[in-house]
């Protein structure tokens, strides 16, 4: 999706497919870290521009009611 450079003023992130950037010290820090900003960032332009989408995914609703959602690992670690 993206690789990270660091340069003399500022961390940089590079897409893969194409030449967009974004670089960490564009962000308001009080808005949260600046470092997952860029990454979200960088994520939401892999995703509209490329059609790659996130490693992670999202709950469905219908399970969120349940209070509980069993993975693949979580099976694994309960022997389940």
């Amino acid at each position: 999706m993206y690789t990270i450079s660091k340069e003399t003023d500022s961390i940089v992130l590079i897409c893969r497919d194409c030449s967009h950037t974004e670089r960490v010290n564009s962000f308001d820090e009080r808005l949260g870290s600046s470092r997952t900003q860029a990454a979200r960032a960088m994520q939401d332009h892999s995703r509209e521009k490329h059609g790659v989408g996130s490693v992670l995914k999202s709950i469905p609703k219908s399970l969120l009611s349940h209070g509980a959602v069993v993975t693949s690992q979580t099976n694994n670690l309960t022997g389940k």
